[in-house]
């Protein structure tokens, strides 16, 4: 599911809550978050429903072992086109429990596809499993396999002023959690204003599904409307005041 918000800076915050029905053990694949996407050859309409140009991990062949694509502990996973990088943040459940070599349960990608049909992802070799593999691949602490049928809060968040991601999935009905905070460092830029598509996906395998979808950005007053904010709380609290002092007043008298 992509949506188109206009940013005007500051952090931005995604969650969603989701569930699974089935599939096998351990259980796999998760969701995905995407980050200030900016299509040129689709949009978030109608006419676009089935018509997004992209490419995926299984179209690419990377769910087997590809020297310098991500890590093949992904499952199927959908890269739109974008005339410029984007983010893409995978809570993965089978990390730690079905392949080894990572210390968490989450892959972040820098992910190019300007043509919708030749994706890439840096950073190239991985910073986490190293040469052969691209992206940030099973970064993190904690891990948790959920059941059937638990809910599953997934909160990422991005701070521009810092280039850092941060995120934590939780079983709701168990407590059990996964967390990663991560620097981005050279290998994106923070975006500066303007409108952008935003998304999140479940993967098709195990069942999983999405059950609440939110986004929140900073708002900032304007200049003009600082100014009048700052008055009425100051009218407030005279106001406040007054009223106590005269409270005071009249106990006083009696």
């Amino acid at each position: 599911m992509f949506w188109s918000k206009t940013y005007s800076g500051g952090p931005v915050k995604i969650t969603i809550i989701g569930t699974f029905s089935n599939g096998p053990s351990p259980v796999a694949d998760g969701y995905e978050i995407y980050l200030f996407l900016t299509p040129t050859t689709w949009g978030v309409s109608p006419n676009y429903n089935y018509t997004i140009p992209y490419n995926s991990t299984a179209g690419e062949g990377w769910l087997t072992y590809v020297p310098s694509h991500p890590s093949y502990v992904e499952g199927d996973v959908m890269m739109p086109q974008s005339s410029t990088p984007y983010i893409m943040v995978q809570w993965d459940p089978w990390w730690q429990f079905g392949s080894s070599g990572a210390t968490g349960q989450w892959n972040v990608w820098i992910v190019n596809n300007t043509n919708g049909n030749n994706p890439s992802v840096t950073p190239s070799p991985s910073p986490s499993l190293g040469s052969g593999y691209a992206g940030w691949d099973g970064i993190g602490t904690g891990a948790f396999q959920p059941n059937p049928g638990d809910r599953i809060n997934i909160t990422v968040t991005y701070d521009p002023s810092t280039n850092t991601l941060t995120g934590i999935a939780m079983d709701l009905n168990t407590g059990q959690s996964a967390n990663f905070m991560l620097n981005l460092g050279n290998y994106y830029t923070p975006p500066s204003s303007g409108n952008y598509v935003f998304g999140v996906g479940a993967e098709p395998r195990s069942g999983w599904a999405l059950l609440y979808v939110a986004m929140m950005t900073s708002i900032k007053p304007t200049p003009s409307a600082l100014p009048t904010w700052v008055a009425a709380a100051v009218v407030v609290i005279v106001v406040v005041v007054l009223i106590v002092a005269l409270l005071m007043r009249r106990r006083g008298s009696r």
